[in-house]
């Protein structure tokens, strides 16, 4: 498999971890205005209408951006991980290497721009993390994959009687079948 050298990966990992440390302060300056806000809104909230509103929408606007910090803080530890495991660089899609440029732009990305592509085009069936995947659990062993073994169709049934009598129980007669007296 082709990957980066481990200079290259020394000077991506500075980069995501100057990023990461950039991000982590961000998203404590948003936790400390979501607390300033909801302290300011519980002590004069329902005097004006207004004034609550616009509370609320700036809180709501708020959590979403620590929503989205926090997933930029996640994709960056990600990133480090596939540093330290030396497949940082590598398409998820086609398991090639990510152009630099790319990778300069966007540290966190996982697809080349011929992944994406292939992926949005619906070309692939599966990725290379499926395959990857399915290649780990072939090597950890027959008892980590489960069979999709079919089972065999039961034998098939010997057609019914007609009227088949219930033990214990009188059949009944229809109208046609009862005794003219």
């Amino acid at each position: 498999m082709e990957r980066y050298s481990d200079e290259d990966l020394a000077i991506f990992a500075e980069k995501i971890k100057t990023e990461y440390a950039l991000a982590k302060n961000e998203l404590a300056l948003l936790r400390d205005q979501i607390s300033d806000l909801s302290e300011t809104m519980s002590e004069g909230f329902g005097a004006d209408m207004g004034e609550d509103s616009g509370s609320v929408s700036q809180m709501e606007l708020l959590n979403e951006q620590v929503l989205r910090k926090r997933d930029q803080v996640q994709a960056l530890q990600n990133a480090m991980l596939r540093i330290k495991n030396k497949v940082y660089g590598v398409c998820s899609v086609t398991g090639k290497l990510i152009d630099r440029q790319r990778l300069e732009a966007v540290p966190t990305t996982t697809k080349s721009v011929e992944g994406m592509r292939m992926e949005a085009s619906g070309e692939l069936d599966m990725t290379a993390q499926d395959i990857a995947r399915r290649a780990q659990e072939r090597r950890e062993g027959p008892n980590k994959i489960i069979s999709k073994i079919k089972k065999p169709l039961p034998p098939p049934r010997s057609p019914e009687p007609a009227e088949r009598k219930k033990p214990g129980r009188k059949s009944r007669k229809t109208e046609d079948e009862e005794d003219d007296l």
